[in-house]
């Protein structure tokens, strides 16, 4: 099992960055080194779609928050958490 407060601490010491991977499901997709390891994390940005109507709901996680090619991990650290509890913090290769 990962431990959060770990990659917390290496998130800042590191100062890594996160780079986008892709979009799909309504998810942004990034791609992180932690602890000398590559994994893959996602960002719900809808909470709630109706396909028999144009009625989408953005996620109200997301703020005001600039999702860029590349952002400091350390910046992403919420969904990280979330995706550590959710078991979608997946490791890569």
């Amino acid at each position: 099992m990962l431990n959060e407060i770990e990659i917390k601490k290496d998130l800042m010491k590191s100062k890594n960055m996160a780079t986008f991977s892709h979009y799909i499901a309504g998810n942004l997709y990034y791609n992180i080194v932690v602890m000398g390891e590559l994994y893959q994390f996602p960002i719900k940005t809808i909470e709630s779609a109706n396909d028999g109507q144009l009625n989408i709901q953005l996620s109200s996680d997301l703020g005001t928050t600039s999702f860029e090619a590349e952002i400091r991990g350390s910046e992403l650290a919420r969904w990280i958490s979330k995706a550590i509890k959710n078991e979608t913090f997946i490791k890569l290769g």
